[in-house]
């Protein structure tokens, strides 16, 4: 074996290490800039009740009607809330895992997709603070801290991150990047299934725990797919393109 073949099957076998690396690093960036911006809850606040006023002239104002359905399931919310506060990362991170071992190009192009949907949402939070609907909207309970007692942030106590970041909802936007992914690569029926239905469940669930605005989640989608053009231009200029397809 020549010396560029063994440095190549060196560097194939801690791909993996390096593209771990690539992602916790993220991670850190992204949390340390939702830590680094102060809640400015007089803008989050009003530009929540902006977002109240275009849900009611489109009609889209499901929120309060949409948690008292469900209230009166309160074992079901308490799933809820539990699949939110654990369910994003953590499937998240199980479906980056399972795409790294289906197709490497794929892996590729998600990450970088999800990385700068990531980036410009950090910059439209930093522009358009947006109190969640469970601390903006009338009626709206905070089933998080009502059902389950976990206090996520509000102006009276600290968070763990920036809680005036509703909009965009990465929640949203990273669920339909792994329905997406799933329909994509998943070589058998359920799994492709499973990408369909995964979306919509946690679109239902950020609505009825009271975190996110319906218009709240279609901007995390928009922002996805801002972040996949993107990814998809540099590609193309660098000459990187190809599809990546399920067998």
């Amino acid at each position: 074996m020549s010396p560029m073949s063994r440095v190549r099957e060196i560097l194939a076998r801690r791909d993996g290490v390096a593209q771990l690396a690539v992602v916790l690093g993220a991670i850190g960036a992204y949390e340390a800039a939702r830590l680094a911006m102060e809640p400015d809850w007089a803008r989050a606040f009003a530009n929540a009740e902006r977002i109240v006023n275009v849900e009611r002239v489109l009609g889209l104002g499901w929120e309060q009607p949409l948690q008292r359905a469900f209230l009166a399931l309160p074992d079901v919310v308490t799933a809820l809330n539990v699949f939110y506060f654990v369910g994003h990362f953590l499937f998240t991170g199980l479906f980056f895992l399972w795409l790294y071992r289906r197709s490497r190009d794929g892996f590729r192009v998600f990450r970088d997709g999800f990385l700068a949907a990531t980036a410009i949402s950090v910059l439209i939070h930093w522009l358009f603070p947006t109190a969640p609907p469970r601390l903006a909207a009338s009626g709206i309970e905070d089933t998080l801290l009502v059902l389950s007692g976990i206090d996520i942030g509000s102006p009276t106590t600290s968070a763990l991150s920036n809680p005036v970041a509703a909009v965009p909802s990465l929640h949203a936007a990273y669920a339909v990047g792994v329905g997406v992914g799933l329909v994509l690569f998943a070589r058998s029926l359920t799994w492709r299934l499973a990408g369909v239905v995964y979306p919509p469940l946690v679109l239902l669930t950020i609505v009825v725990t009271g975190n996110h605005f319906v218009l709240d989640a279609v901007a995390g989608v928009l922002v996805l797919a801002a972040g996949f053009a993107v990814v998809r231009l540099v590609r193309l200029r660098h000459g990187t393109e190809h599809t990546a397809c399920a067998a």
